[in-house]
């Protein structure tokens, strides 16, 4: 490794900043574009005796412009990908205290099979500002251009590919590919290439809000569970020099990341409990709690599933305070459990989170406005969200908020 203080180390530095991906250097160029276009309608003007209506539609275009460097795409050339979709959400009132509310969507893709979503949602009225809502949702995720086009080495002789059929003729495929996951303990396990699907899911959810106390207290809890079908991840494969399985350290195999559906049911389940209480003299208190779990993935199957098993806030403010109550201030504290963060281009234990966020505040009521000072992260607690990302430290602001009415 040549030393940092020398010319040499200078411009091997600079010729491999500028050379491109696709020329062996570490030069990423992407002029990949997106076009888009949606708008949503209110009927109820027209249908308000039997329901409020709302329809929407979307278009939208891809276009992959990356020279070779990440897609599978050439100068000049960029893949263009459409999606469009439209929906239908009905609600009506049930007497005094149930409202219904029911939704049909449908997405299409130019590279699959278009997908109908029906969703439906029950609200009971319990009391006053206290209500129980139940819901069943289907969701439909087309794999995204990554997944479909990728086309990037990582490091470790490992190159990253998409699932479209492209591929199969780019990197002769024809010739067997071997799971490299079951080769690296001992075991000769042949993958065969198949059509990448679309994912869905089928969930279910029970929540309650409502003021308690005497509209002190607020209160927000649900819990949720869910079933995926054709869940989406990634698998490591092997092309073993003519088509012959042997050392997996042989410099003349290929080895690839390619994305997959599992046919095991993937499942998803959580909860989330909130709550807000107000304080005698403005002063308020709060604090919440989540959890998002994901259990029947296949070993050896990369979900990309980021989400810690618990995370969880606490605050502690007031809106007013002071002479003429012009003073406010508000201190939270944000916690999240470290877990093990899965990517594309790195994978590794992700440390837990923890924050203070500050702010004060004066009002100016003659000229209706307001001034703040406050921090997101006051301690400087460096802290990463991502393997391989940038170290976040603290963020010190000074606001001024004037209202125009």
């Amino acid at each position: 490794r040549p030393d940092f203080n020398t010319t040499y180390f200078k411009n091997t530095y600079d010729s491999i900043r500028a050379r491109t991906l696709a020329e062996g250097g570490a030069k990423l160029v992407d002029q990949s574009a997106l076009y888009s276009a949606e708008g949503t309608y209110n009927l109820s003007k027209y249908t308000s005796k039997y329901a409020d209506v709302i329809v929407g539609a979307v278009f939208k275009n891809y276009q992959l412009n990356s020279e070779g460097n990440l897609f599978a795409d050439a100068p000049g050339a960029p893949i263009s990908v459409s999606e469009y979709g439209g929906y239908l959400q009905a609600t009506r009132k049930i007497g005094k205290k149930l409202k219904f509310s029911a939704s049909g969507r449908y997405d299409k893709n130019q590279n699959f099979k278009g997908r109908f979503t029906p969703r439906a949602t029950l609200t009971y009225k319990l009391a006053e500002y206290n209500h129980i809502r139940l819901s069943y949702q289907t969701a439909y995720r087309f794999p995204s251009n990554q997944q479909q086009y990728i086309d990037l080495g990582v490091g470790s002789g490992v190159r990253l590919l998409g699932g479209n059929e492209i591929f199969k003729t780019k990197y002769n495929f024809s010739n067997q590919l071997y799971d490299l996951n079951a080769f690296s303990v001992g075991q000769i396990v042949k993958y065969d290439w198949v059509q990448l699907k679309p994912e869905a899911l089928t969930s279910y959810e029970l929540g309650y809000r409502g003021l308690l106390k005497g509209g002190k207290l607020l209160v927000d809890v649900y819990g949720y569970w869910g079933q995926y079908q054709d869940f989406l991840g990634r698998t490591l494969v092997a092309q073993f020099k003519n088509g012959v399985p042997t050392n997996a350290s042989d410099t003349s195999n290929r080895y690839y990341s390619l994305p997959v559906n599992t046919s095991d049911k993937v499942k998803t389940y959580g909860f989330g409990l909130s709550l807000d209480y107000r304080l005698p003299s403005n002063y308020t208190v709060g604090a919440n709690v989540a959890s998002d779990l994901l259990v029947d993935v296949p070993e050896n199957f990369v979900a990309y599933f980021n989400a810690p098993k618990y995370k969880a806030n606490v605050s502690f403010g007031n809106t007013g305070m002071g002479p003429k109550k012009r003073y406010g201030f508000n201190l939270s504290y944000r916690w999240q459990q470290a877990l093990l963060y899965e990517g594309d281009f790195a994978t590794g234990n992700l440390p837990a989170i923890n924050n203070v966020d500050a702010q004060v505040s004066y009002k100016l009521p003659k000229t209706k406005s307001i001034i703040k000072v406050g921090a997101n992260n006051l301690l400087n607690s460096y802290y990463y969200n991502a393997i391989g990302n940038s170290h976040i430290g603290g963020l010190y602001y000074v606001s001024f908020g004037y209202n125009v009415y």
